[in-house]
C-alpha cells in the first residue's frame, strides 16, 4: 500500500513559525493527520495533486494543534467522511467535528479503518502537560506490517507491542514522528536498538523525532534508514 507524505515540520525553525506537524495520505482514501498550518497543508495538497474528493476516512492521531489544522477545511468541503478519534480526546474538538455533519467514530481499541488499514486504538502517553492520548495506524500489506505514527507520545515500544500483539506478527517498517527530540541520548540509543525485537527492518523518522535521534537511526540502520520529503511516497 502506498503512503505519501503531504506535509512535515521537523526543524526547530519550523516549530518557531508553527510550520510544524505531519500529514500522510494512505492509499488514496485515508488521511492521517492534517498538519499544523492549514495554508501549508492545502498548498501541498495542490502542489502534489492530491485528490481530496477521494478521501473517505480521516484519522487524527491526537488532539494537539499541529495535527488538526487542515481538518476543518476537509470536513467542511467534503461530506460523507468518517473521522476517527480517541475517546479521551478533547471534548470540544469532538463536538466541533460533529458540528460539520460528518460521522465521528471513537477508537478505544484496535479496529479496522478499511481493508489493510487499522488503528492501534487509543494509547496513553506522557507529555509536559501530563497524560496525552494518541492512536497510530497499522498498514497491512500482504505479509508485511507497517506502523505510521503522528507523534508517538505513548512511546514507540508500546505502540509496536500493541500492533504486534493484535496481528501476532512482527512489524517490518515504522514511519512518522517518534517523539525522541527531548530525550537523553542513552535512552534514545536503547529505544533505537530495541526496535529489533519487534522485527523492525526499515525506519523513516520524521517530525518530532529530533536531530540526535535521526542521526542514531542512520548510524544503526545504515541502508535500512530512509528520509521522506514532502510529496514523497513509499510502499508497504
Amino acid at each position: 500500500m502506498k503512503i505519501r507524505l503531504i506535509a512535515d515540520g521537523s526543524a526547530k525553525w519550523q516549530r518557531m513559525i508553527k510550520r510544524w506537524g505531519i500529514s500522510f495520505l494512505i492509499g488514496d482514501d485515508v488521511l492521517f493527520d492534517t498538519f499544523g498550518d492549514a495554508r501549508v497543508f492545502l498548498h501541498n495538497v495542490k502542489k502534489y495533486k492530491i485528490d481530496l474528493s477521494k478521501i473517505r476516512h480521516v484519522v487524527i492521531s491526537h488532539d494537539d494543534w499541529d495535527h488538526i489544522a487542515g481538518l476543518w477545511y476537509v470536513i467542511d468541503k467534503y461530506k460523507g467522511l468518517t473521522v476517527y478519534v480517541g475517546p479521551r480526546f478533547n471534548q470540544q474538538l469532538k463536538d466541533r467535528i460533529r458540528s460539520f455533519g460528518v460521522k465521528l467514530i471513537e477508537t478505544p481499541e484496535p479496529m479496522m479503518i478499511r481493508e489493510g488499514v487499522y488503528t492501534t486504538g487509543e494509547l496513553a502517553g506522557g507529555s509536559m502537560r501530563g497524560v496525552l492520548y494518541e492512536q497510530a495506524l497499522v498498514i497491512k500489506g500482504g505479509k508485511r506490517l507497517g506502523v505510521v505514527t503522528g507523534c508517538a507520545h505513548p512511546k514507540l515500544p508500546d505502540i509496536l507491542r500493541t500492533a504486534r500483539d493484535y496481528f501476532h506478527q512482527n512489524i517490518n517498517v515504522i514511519v512518522g514522528g517518534f517523539h525522541l527530540k527531548d530525550m537523553e541520548f542513552d535512552r534514545i540509543k536503547e529505544i533505537v536498538e530495541g526496535l529489533l525485537k519487534f522485527g523492525v527492518s526499515h525506519v523513516v523518522p520524521l517530525h518530532c523525532t529530533g536531530s540526535v535521534a535521526v542521526k542514531e537511526f542512520k548510524r544503526f540502520y545504515v541502508n535500512n534508514y530512509s528520509h521522506m520529503r514532502e510529496g514523497d511516497s513509499m510502499e508497504i
